[in-house]
């Protein structure tokens, strides 16, 4: 009887260590895979989106978030071009109310901005021969995000793939543009100051400011 009550008492103790024993091991294996899951370097590695400040003469100053995520090789391509301070002293070549203001064209440094006040966008590009200028380097379409009222697209041509230096501003909501033109930005605040935008004005200075 003894003897019985004995066998019956260590298979007890030796059940109760194998299931400890097991489930220490299923915790292991847990944290092991949930530690797979994470960033390799951790997310305090992970940077914040670039932010980018547009003055503009006589107007003021655009902050803009630009969205990697979303078109990673046009936003390096415009970083690239606003570190070699490529933007300052350009105009605003093409503007149309209620639609969207256009820049980035190298043609207009030094140009007397004055020239184009009024002028329809097509007499500009007859009259002065600018408009279709940028920095000799194209960059695939990336067109992800909706356009809507505030963002900042990269112009191009008919071509799908010419985009280059020359962007403009979606002073409305365009959404018949959505999948044809690439969403890189958005304003983020001076909204007001875009809404002033007239043909002819100057950009004095583009810079990155946040997430280099």
């Amino acid at each position: 009887m003894f003897a019985s009550r004995f066998r019956l008492s260590f298979i007890a103790g030796t059940a109760s260590r194998f299931i400890t024993a097991v489930g220490i091991v299923v915790a292991i294996l847990a944290s092991i895979h949930a530690n797979a899951q994470l960033p390799k370097n951790g997310p305090s590695t992970i940077k914040p989106n670039p932010h980018l400040m547009m003055v503009i003469a006589k107007r003021g100053t655009i902050e803009l978030e630009l969205l990697p995520q979303a078109a990673p090789k046009t936003v390096a391509h415009i970083v690239s071009l606003v570190n070699r301070k490529f933007y300052d002293g350009t105009l605003f070549h093409r503007v149309i109310k209620e639609f969207m203001a256009q820049a980035g064209d190298p043609k207009t440094r030094g140009m007397d901005g004055s020239l184009l006040h009024g002028l329809p966008d097509r007499q500009v590009a007859e009259r002065y021969g600018i408009g279709d200028g940028g920095s000799g380097k194209r960059v695939p379409l990336e067109p992800h995000l909706p356009h809507e009222r505030g963002t900042i697209v990269l112009a191009r041509s008919n071509q799908v793939d010419s985009g280059d230096s020359q962007f403009f501003f979606n002073l409305k909501a365009n959404h018949t543009l959505d999948q044809s033109y690439c969403v890189f930005g958005k304003i983020l605040k001076g909204v007001d100051v875009m809404d002033k935008i007239e043909q002819g004005d100057r950009i004095v200075s583009m810079r990155i400011t946040k997430g280099k």
